[in-house]
């Protein structure tokens, strides 16, 4: 109700847009003294430190799929040996396929990015279980054309810092809700 009055008074005094200001720096201020205001911000930093960048990642790699389309068989394993004659249809007929995968996960990360904000865990594990899912059927599937899996090492990597943070964060999410629920029970 104070915040009210004071809102009306600066909507009297024509200054409504400095009073939100000054609201928003003090917003600002407050947030990292509360265990809610750190988790908030530390899933902002892990969506755009972290989950933003993979996104763009897979698509960089689904464009250097598109790029080398256009070209001879990519990923070939040893440039010595020449292409493998028998192989260059099937890996020239997946380019489609590998394309979307890369796709697929570049959106599955964004969209990952986007739950972890909203604090939607459920839909948070089964996306995370859509990447992990596609990167497993694209690791095999480039195997068995035998295509260089090289690409894939970063891959892992990356999906098992992603996988590290976000149960950290879930288990921080956990303690901050079990903390909440007491104050609220003792209140």
């Amino acid at each position: 109700m104070a915040m009210e009055a004071e809102f009306e008074a600066a909507v009297e005094d024509r200054r409504p847009f400095l009073f939100a200001l000054g609201c928003l720096f003090t917003a600002w201020r407050e947030i990292g003294k509360h265990s809610e205001g750190r988790l908030i911000l530390a899933n902002y930093a892990l969506a755009l430190g972290l989950l933003i960048p993979v996104a763009a990642l897979q698509f960089q790699q689904a464009i250097g799929f598109l790029s080398l389309a256009e070209g001879p068989p990519f990923g070939i394993p040893s440039a010595g040996d020449g292409p493998n004659l028998y192989l260059i249809w099937s890996q020239n007929s997946a380019i489609p396929i590998l394309l979307v995968t890369w796709l697929l996960l570049g959106i599955a990360h964004l969209c990952l990015a986007w739950m972890l904000v909203e604090g939607d865990w459920p839909r948070i594990v089964k996306c995370g279980t859509l990447i992990g899912a596609a990167t497993i059927t694209l690791s095999l599937f480039m195997g068995v054309l035998m295509l260089d899996l090289s690409s894939l090492r970063a891959q892992v990597a990356e999906l098992a810092i992603e996988f590290v943070a976000v149960v950290s964060i879930s288990r921080w999410h956990m303690r901050v809700l079990a903390g909440a629920s007491r104050d609220l029970l003792a209140w």
